[in-house]
């Protein structure tokens, strides 16, 4: 992410938190604790939020949950810095990219886990890829640069020693590139992928988590002095997701059905989009950022240059929150 427009993004939505804010944490309704959470994006993939919400479980904590799209992970945290939101939902780095800007933020709990993007193909002559050097033949289709989806693809032709063979599209154009024959691979999410397989003759040829099993990808962010004045309300919150994720793991079928009716593709797309994102643990066991998880995205954050100090892990994540989940709520 260019610094100049984190920068602008972080200074918009101050001003316009500060104006617009209408809610607080210590706002109540009909009993509730009103909160308000940030998400960079509205996807498939942020399945554990939307199924604490719908089944309940932030309304068992005592907490009213307004979920707001960003339309970034730059402007979901700048959301708290602005006062409108007091969670954050992405890409989990911003909280030490705003850090090296004197607004550091504090993740306190692993929405997800691991890379959540697959390598599909609809020539079912190109194999399954099994190493980085046999990408030399093919072109990939993936989000534009500076986007995580680019960098690790990019990453990828280079640790295999090949020169990086990359189209970049916006969301909803890869498949039909390589349908057009302008790419080879399209690098896809869930739902999409799930959908390419079934309707379009498309097959699974890699996927990423498989050279990035442990990676820091969306995190749940605060502010500091949030945790400071707050700390009860972050556990409702990381308790409630942390009971999403053991429903979605235990009962599989029902999460996919109100998955389906909220992003309106079938049963059996949203069966297979969720059995992909949990048989690799992109749904984590539980919400601990891990170390290496964490190291892993600040070095490629460190890579295209967002990041150009030291980001310790000590510093911008706690775990104490999740942990406690985790004790309590996770099977």
């Amino acid at each position: 992410m260019n610094k100049s427009i984190i920068s602008v993004a972080i200074l918009v939505i101050i001003i316009t938190g500060i104006c617009l804010a209408v809610s607080n944490n210590h706002n109540k309704s009909n009993g509730l604790q009103n909160v308000t959470v940030s998400q960079a994006f509205q996807v498939f993939l942020y399945a554990p939020l939307y199924i604490a919400q719908k089944e309940g479980y932030f309304t068992q904590q005592g907490l009213n949950v307004n979920i707001v799209t960003a339309g970034g992970d730059d402007q979901a945290f700048a959301s708290l810095v602005g006062g409108s939101a007091q969670f954050a939902v992405g890409d989990p780095t911003f909280a030490a990219v705003a850090g090296e800007k004197g607004q550091p933020g504090e993740v306190v709990g692993a929405l997800l886990n691991g890379v959540p993007f697959w390598g599909i193909a609809q020539n079912k002559n190109i194999p399954i890829i099994t190493a980085s050097s046999q990408l030399g033949n093919y072109k990939v289709a993936t989000y534009p640069a500076p986007n995580t989806a680019y960098a690790l693809q990019e990453q990828m032709f280079q640790n295999g020693g090949i020169k990086p063979n990359i189209l970049q599209g916006a969301p909803g154009t890869l498949i039909p590139a390589v349908q057009k024959g302008s790419a080879d691979i399209a690098l896809e999410l869930e739902p999409d992928v799930s959908t390419a397989i079934s309707s379009d003759g498309f097959h699974i040829v890699y996927s990423l988590s498989q050279y990035y099993p442990d990676f820091a990808i969306t995190g749940i962010t605060v502010l500091p002095s949030y945790v400071q004045s707050n700390p009860n309300t972050i556990q409702k919150f990381i308790n409630a997701i942390q009971e999403a994720d053991v429903f979605i793991r235990n009962n599989p079928a029902q999460a996919a059905t109100i998955l389906a009716g909220q992003f309106n593709v079938t049963p059996s797309i949203a069966v297979s989009a969720l059995k992909n994102i949990v048989s690799v643990n992109v749904i984590p066991s539980n919400l601990v950022t891990s170390q290496e998880g964490w190291d892993a995205a600040i070095q490629l954050r460190k890579d295209t240059g967002d990041i150009t100090g030291d980001a310790p892990y000590a510093t911008y994540v706690n775990n104490s929150f999740a942990e406690s989940a985790s004790s309590t709520y996770a099977q």
